[in-house]
């Protein structure tokens, strides 16, 4: 009897559930802002929140890793983030197959390169071990079962939203830019871009891409200069609120 294929994923569904769910925690991120990051912790509750400032503009990459049988299916994430800043000429090199090989996986999705847009980052529980995957560096961030729903339910559409359980802390400082998606009903604040559909994407280029854009009804792609700092705090077993445009770019629900 044949082999059945695990019917992969182009991950959509994974990537919102893990792009920017983890922050670094042991060493700093390279920030191509030239910004020397510093460790910082959160002084308002009793959670200590381990991360960086100074880390937009800092560029990333993962690697998702799944393995197991049908029923009992696991995604490992692994994150460049405290390691390098996802030097091109290594990303280019990633080949899916060679790394299932590597890593004994049933399947393998790339996602990135992303760049940061917080000003910081942080999360509350212990620094992950390094481990080098096809010659790039990479944290290992977490191993979670992977429900066979999940799988089934395919690529997600854009500006969907999709709700993540995390440990995290992203401030975009006062004075800094935002680019938020208004919806109806809520208002979500870009955490990162994606150069992946357009790998010559810019921060530049984000005050115009409203222009770009297919909203649906209703929605609205905005602008806005902070006048008060904006943290978006979860802390253990807490949610968050995600979603993504057709661009792969990535937002967080804050109202």
């Amino acid at each position: 009897m044949k082999k059945q294929q695990l019917p992969l994923l182009q991950c959509c569904i994974l990537l919102l559930l893990f792009t920017l769910t983890f922050a670094c925690k042991n060493a700093p991120p390279t920030s191509t802002s030239g910004q020397e990051p510093n460790t910082v912790k959160d002084t308002t509750s009793t959670s200590k929140i381990y991360g960086a400032s100074g880390i937009r503009g800092a560029r990333y990459c993962e690697i998702l890793a799944i393995h197991g049988r049908i029923g009992k299916l696991s995604a490992t994430v692994y994150n460049t983030l405290g390691c390098n800043d996802c030097p091109p000429e290594i990303w280019a090199t990633m080949d899916p197959k060679k790394i299932k090989k590597e890593l004994n996986a049933l399947e393998i999705e790339l996602n990135g390169p992303r760049v940061f847009l917080m000003d910081k980052i942080g999360q509350s529980n212990t620094p992950p071990p390094t481990t080098t995957i096809s010659g790039l560096d990479m944290k290992k961030r977490a191993t979670v079962p992977l429900p066979t729903s999940t799988i089934l339910r395919g690529k997600s559409k854009p500006y969907t939203e999709t709700t993540v359980n995390r440990s995290t802390e992203f401030v975009f400082s006062k004075g800094s830019k935002t680019y938020q998606l208004i919806s109806p009903e809520h208002q979500y604040v870009m955490q990162s871009y994606a150069q992946i559909v357009d790998p010559n994407l810019s921060e530049a280029d984000l005050a115009q891409l409203g222009t770009r854009l297919k909203l649906p009804k209703g929605w609205n792609f905005l602008v806005v200069t902070l006048d008060n700092d904006l943290v978006l705090r979860t802390f253990e077993g807490g949610e968050a609120h995600v979603t993504q445009d057709e661009l792969l770019n990535t937002y967080q629900r804050f109202k």
